[in-house]
């Protein structure tokens, strides 16, 4: 698919298929990433290794999580300023921005990993290690160790993935995140079990699946869709990448805002724990990651809508960025409201699924629960307000897309669990959750509500320059189209951009209406060769009861009795008029008649499959069919040849263009003739 092509797809699609078809493969994409640590800890809670198991990876968890971030500030950032520079039209930056995202994920990955590996001590310090009994410590060293191993490829993996996404392929996009999930699915139970590895199994069946992953986003660039990477793009351009990570930071602090409250939440348990610290935190770490899972359903559609709102805000198509906000909305509310169900109804089926050997088995499950019943009892609100910071980032408000990202986490929930933790007791804290989603909820309404606002008023006045002038002055639009060309949506879309109405079978219910005729019998011989045999059968059903018809009038009679109901039409208000001879009908009033067809066989035969969902020989049959009666029907009824130039004020090529070019070319064309006449 071209840049051209791209256009008319992000542009024209409905909302809803598009946000079909991007989000379910992110969601899935992003449900199999949370399941990495999930599986693996699914896996070593029914082991030997037990809860002491489930909380080496919590303890190791914040960890991944910051390089994930890190990956997400250059990969997510990356892909809005792709989807934004594509809907400008400016191909260099958006090249540019997906070479320098490549080398600059590299380099912070291989800082990571040298980081990690020289202050190893303090970083497991920091994560709360010292707080946990012998054998938890233990296995958090074998972790970290081989986690930090496969940093580079998971850091260059989950940038990359938003990018591929980006680019128009959600589908290689999820297959890049599957591939590596299936393979430390598959791995996990026979490095655990089979070789007896325990948590180093889990581990390294972790990294040989994020190799796999980053193997498969590197086959992607031999033949990139969108993408054209020269020696040259591959240059720093600090403007880039400035604007990359100035994207990206709201994705950057929701997940380091997740890292620092795992970070503080399993310190403070480690302090006030006393026996009972491995095993709450060993609950806690069930919370975290199941939160993840809902996670992954709340953001993978709003990042699937991503290069929807992206693309849209950048070519100012407005109203296409509110629809897609309003679905991604109304996803997530469902969403939300099926993961409070669970957490508040059903929670102890969730914590039975890790198992795990508990010093105090009976407090870890009522402690588990309780997590999920209180700590997430705002799931909801969590949810629309996740959302909602990539809507503000997808149309380039990173501050406060950052505000809304810092709001939960680190403001509100951070503070909450130490105060209430610290100065309460391990009950009390889970309630700096539920707090949390509350006051950030309440700053995501006034935040988003001032964006739309700011929104909606664009939408308005985007055609109020040219409405005035209509209103002001007498025009009449015809357009006559090749089937297929996209007339219709054509007119339909540029009816509304000029505030008018669009005229095409309404023309046959008023006719209907007025004569009395069958409105089946006029949509009969509708644009129908006079020959037709369904042209000829609607007319002589009509006047078969009327008597005294000559041959002549009832082929002529439909016609006459459809040009006086076109003519009415055109008196009384400004209008397109969609075929039917209108331009030779009309030709005497103030009219500005416009001709689309297509040189390529291919575009029309493809609109069709996708609007009538037929096949390929079903679609090049009726096209040739419905173009041929079209022609005839025009000749008889006006003696000039269908499509001639020479008819036409302007004959567009739809096909070159794309449907949404062709659109703004000929608005401009009719404001250019308002303006001078």
């Amino acid at each position: 698919m071209n840049n051209v092509e791209e256009r008319i797809y992000l542009t024209t699609t409905p909302v809803k298929k598009l946000l079909l078809k991007f989000s379910i493969p992110c969601i899935i994409a992003m449900l199999v990433s949370a399941l990495y640590n999930i599986v693996d800890q699914i896996f070593i809670g029914n082991s030997n290794a037990g809860v002491a198991g489930i909380m080496a990876t919590t303890l190791v968890f914040p960890f991944t999580v910051i390089s994930l971030a890190l990956a997400q500030l250059i990969g997510d950032g990356c892909a809005t300023l792709f989807s934004i520079s594509l809907g400008k039209k400016d191909e260099e930056t958006s090249n540019k921005s997906v070479a320098n995202a490549i080398i600059t994920v590299i380099i912070l990955s291989l800082l990571l990993v040298l980081i990690g590996f020289i202050f190893k001590m303090p970083i497991l310090n920091l994560l709360g290690i010292n707080g946990y009994n012998e054998k938890c410590q233990k296995f958090t060293m074998i972790y970290y160790t081989i986690i930090l191993c496969g940093v580079p490829f998971y850091m260059f993996s989950s940038a990359m993935s938003s990018v591929i996404r980006a680019s128009g392929r959600p589908l290689y996009s999820m297959l890049s995140t599957i591939v590596g999930a299936i393979i430390n699915l598959i791995l996990d139970p026979i490095f655990i079990y089979g070789f007896n590895m325990g948590v180093k199994g889990a581990a390294f069946a972790t990294i040989i699946g994020q190799i796999a992953s980053a193997i498969f986003c590197c086959l992607y660039f031999r033949n990139p869709n969108l993408i054209k990477l020269t020696l040259k793009s591959f240059k720093i351009d600090y403007n880039v990448l400035r604007k990359t990570i100035k994207l990206g930071i709201s994705s950057f602090i929701t997940q380091i805002s997740i890292a620092i409250i795992t970070v503080v939440a399993n310190n403070v348990v480690g302090i006030i724990g006393s026996n009972h610290a491995t095993d709450a935190g060993g609950a806690l770490g069930i919370v975290f990651k199941i939160f993840a899972i809902v996670l992954a359903f709340s953001l993978g559609v709003a990042v699937g809508g991503q290069p929807i709102i992206g693309f849209n805000y950048g070519a100012k198509k407005y109203k296409r960025v509110l629809e897609t906000y309003k679905y991604i909305l109304i996803s997530n509310i469902v969403i939300g409201l099926i993961a409070m169900f669970m957490f508040e109804v059903v929670p102890s089926s969730i914590v039975d699924l890790f198992g795990g050997q508990a010093n105090d088995i009976v407090f870890y499950r009522n402690y588990a629960i309780l997590s999920f019943r209180i700590y997430l009892g705002g799931i909801l609100l969590c949810c629309i307000q996740k959302a909602s910071c990539i809507f503000l980032q997808s149309i380039d408000r990173p501050y406060k897309a950052m505000l809304l990202s810092l709001m939960r986490d680190v403001i509100l929930l951070v503070p909450g669990v130490c105060i209430l933790g610290l100065y309460g007791d391990l009950y009390k804290m889970l309630y700096a959750g539920l707090v949390a989603d509350i006051g950030s909820f309440i700053v995501t309404l006034i935040l988003v509500s001032m964006e739309c606002r700011k929104i909606r008023k664009l939408v308005n006045e985007d055609n109020k320059e040219i409405i005035n002038k209509l209103n002001n002055q007498k025009y009449v639009i015809s357009i006559g189209r090749e089937f297929g060309s996209g007339g219709k949506y054509i007119g339909e879309c540029l009816a509304k951009r000029l505030n008018i109405k669009c005229y095409d079978n309404e023309i046959l219910a008023k006719t209907a209406s007025k004569y009395n005729i069958d409105i089946n019998t006029l949509k009969a011989a509708d644009e129908k060769e006079k020959n037709s045999f369904w042209y000829g059968f609607a007319t002589n059903y009509y006047f078969s009861d009327k008597g005294g018809a000559n041959p002549i009038s009832k082929i002529d009679a439909l016609f006459l009795k459809q040009a006086k109901v076109i003519e009415d039409i055109a008196n009384k208000e400004n209008c397109i008029i969609i075929g039917r001879c209108s331009d030779f009908i009309l030709k005497n009033n103030n009219l500005i008649k416009i001709f689309i067809y297509s040189s390529d066989i291919n575009f029309k035969v493809n609109r069709k499959k996708e609007f009538e969902n037929i096949s390929l020989k079903e679609a090049l049959k009726k096209i040739e069919k419905t173009d041929k009666e079209r022609a005839n029907y025009y000749k008889h009824f006006t003696s000039q040849e269908w499509g001639d130039k020479e008819n036409y004020d302007i004959s567009i090529d739809s096909s070159v263009l794309g449907v949404e070019r062709t659109i703004d070319i000929l608005e401009k064309y009719i404001n250019s003739r308002i303006e001078n006449s």
